[in-house]
């Protein structure tokens, strides 16, 4: 198999339309992280992007990363999207991974796989081929549009009735306010991009967390996602007004089928009201009369999702390494980092003071 590593932002030509007509081949869904043109735009910012390109008997495959450091590589759009993988022409043979890696230059590459537009890099029923380190699973709900909006709504309410009901409180009560309430899909002011962005970084601080939107030109990459307009991927940035005052804001890509959660932050003046919840809704009820048939709620089990969503799955969560001392101490770092995470979430007494002690240093942060 030839492996050739492009800088994500020169990908283009022949080789971008075959990955374009691969991820939109029949029983795939054509998640725009996956595409071509959310790689290139990634790699217009940062120009450690990279698109491995791999060849065998004509049939070619993509694989986006960007380069960490140190041997160390992750999804590419780290900060607008959790998942990347492999995607492949049909009848291209699973590659030798740590071969890819090599040619990569790469030690070791984290991953959370998007549902596989290629050989699956492990889940249930798929053995683990070499070079692949499992190290869990990652919840990661949708919203199905297939049969269109109201069928959603009411698969919705028959799934999870309590969220529903609750969502629908939230709706009437802004509704029943003495400020207007008023939605738009696709907000062009750079300004208010700016104002989420940093609504976002102070809930990260908040939290105590590490903000992945402050590094990398997450400023640039923003702005850039949010004009882009192509059909494998769109961005647009919705906006949820009371009044003449934003409350709420949601960067989002979307293809012709399915549209993906990039970055929500609302104005905490207003968190009474959950402004982001019911701003989802609205993005939701517009994704569906734009022909878009899944909505991706993006990795974690949030409980404000449960109010939209249809498909709970779960996707595999691990790395992709070859024998080296790098590697050796990422697999060790995310062991022990596992095995903490697991022992304080066990513990509800021993979790709630942990986020307590993570907003109080967050706050400190600020």
């Amino acid at each position: 198999m030839d492996i050739e590593i492009l800088a994500a932002g020169a990908l283009g030509g022949v080789r971008a339309e075959r990955w374009a007509r691969a991820l939109s081949a029949p029983g795939r869904r054509a998640h725009p992280v996956l595409s071509p043109d959310f790689a290139r735009a990634v790699g217009g910012v940062r120009p450690a992007a990279r698109v491995a390109v791999l060849e065998s008997d004509g049939r070619c495959g993509w694989l986006g990363f960007e380069e960490r450091g140190h041997g160390v590589g992750e999804v590419i759009g780290k900060g607008f999207t959790d998942v990347g993988g492999l995607v492949c022409e049909p009848g291209l043979p699973r590659p030798d991974y740590r071969a890819v890696l090599a040619a990569c230059g790469l030690a070791v590459w984290r991953f959370v796989q998007a549902e596989p537009a290629g050989p699956p890099l492990g889940g249930a029923g798929t053995a683990v081929p070499p070079g692949v380190r499992l190290l869990g699973r990652v919840p990661s709900p949708l919203a199905d549009l297939s049969e269109g909006h109201e069928a959603h709504r009411t698969a919705v309410r028959r799934r999870s009735p309590a969220s529903a009901k609750t969502l629908r409180k939230h709706e009437n009560r802004l509704a029943r306010g003495e400020v207007p309430v008023r939605y738009v899909f696709d907000e062009r002011d750079p300004r208010l991009l700016a104002t989420m962005l940093r609504w976002k970084s102070a809930q990260y601080r908040a939290s105590g967390w590490s903000d992945p939107l402050a590094a990398e030109r997450g400023t640039e990459l923003a702005r850039v996602l949010a004009g882009l307009r192509t059909p494998t991927c769109t961005g647009a940035l919705s906006v949820l007004y009371l009044g003449d005052e934003p409350a709420a804001m949601q960067l989002t890509l979307r293809s012709a089928t399915v549209l993906t959660c990039c970055v929500t932050a609302f104005d905490h003046r207003y968190a009474a009201h959950s402004p982001g919840t019911v701003l989802l809704g609205r993005v939701i009820a517009t994704a569906a009369e734009l022909g878009v048939t899944t909505v991706d709620l993006g990795t974690g089990d949030s409980e404000y999702k449960q109010a939209f969503t249809t498909e709970e799955r779960t996707l595999p969560q691990g790395l992709l390494w070859r024998p080296t001392l790098v590697a050796g101490g990422a697999l060790l770092h995310d062991a022990a980092e596992r095995t903490a995470r697991d022992f304080i979430t066990a513990r509800p007494w021993l979790r709630s003071r942990v986020r307590g002690a993570l907003r109080r240093y967050g706050a400190l942060r600020g």
